[in-house]
């Protein structure tokens, strides 16, 4: 099939979902999006939200042509989240459940856990929620890690941006690059409700459990 046949075909499966709603270079724009962050989140920001409410228009091809890549395309219709995994393991879980691996470093999948843990917190009423946002500081973070990991955030003001930036690509939290105090311990930052989805209820009981062998 050449390229001329594959975007006839694309236009009339698009056409056959969304009548004039969704346009193949939308389309691309939405692959583009997906491959790049990983995420499409509704409540993020008013341009995501346009992207996330064309991209569940057209889910079903949008999981037909990442299948044939390799990629996993899932829907948290709850939360307004669509994530897409890459090519991982093949191993299955009890429920038949592909495992689902995202390629992250170290230190931001152990601040994941922590946004994890925290959050939850949150939702048990030890924290406080506002419109489904918990503030921390990174310092708060950087404890929630030795507690529960044993370890710390990154010690160089340079690495730790860097593992916020990746954080805030993954939509698992919001801050405001700009401000003078931008990496430091006392900067503020909202852990966001796709941390849910993102770190599963069997990471963070693994985590709890860790901690819980620790103070025997």
């Amino acid at each position: 099939m050449n390229a001329e046949t594959f975007h006839a075909l694309l236009d009339t499966r698009l056409a056959e979902r969304t009548p004039g709603g969704v346009s193949r270079r939308r389309f691309a724009e939405i692959c583009n999006r997906l491959l790049a962050s990983g995420i499409l989140w509704r409540d993020y920001s008013k341009p995501e939200q346009a992207l996330y409410d064309d991209a569940t228009s057209v889910e079903e091809l949008l999981r037909e042509w990442f299948d044939v890549l390799g990629f996993t395309l899932t829907h948290d219709v709850d939360a307004n989240l669509l994530r897409l995994y890459p090519p991982g393991d093949d191993q299955e879980d009890e429920d038949g459940v592909r495992k689902l691996r995202s390629r992250l470093s170290k230190d931001v999948v152990a601040a994941a856990l922590g946004l994890r843990f925290l959050y939850t917190e949150a939702l048990t009423g030890k924290r406080e929620l506002v419109d489904q946002e918990l503030a921390i500081s990174l310092e708060e973070l950087s404890q929630t890690l030795v507690s529960l990991l044993g370890t710390t955030l990154a010690n160089s003001v340079a690495d730790r941006s860097q593992v916020l930036r990746e954080l805030r690509k993954h939509r698992l939290v919001r801050f405001r690059e700009g401000d003078p105090g931008f990496g430091q311990m006392e900067m503020l930052l909202s852990v966001l409700r796709p941390v849910l989805s993102f770190v599963s209820d069997e990471a963070l009981h693994e985590v709890r459990q860790l901690m819980q062998e620790r103070k025997v």
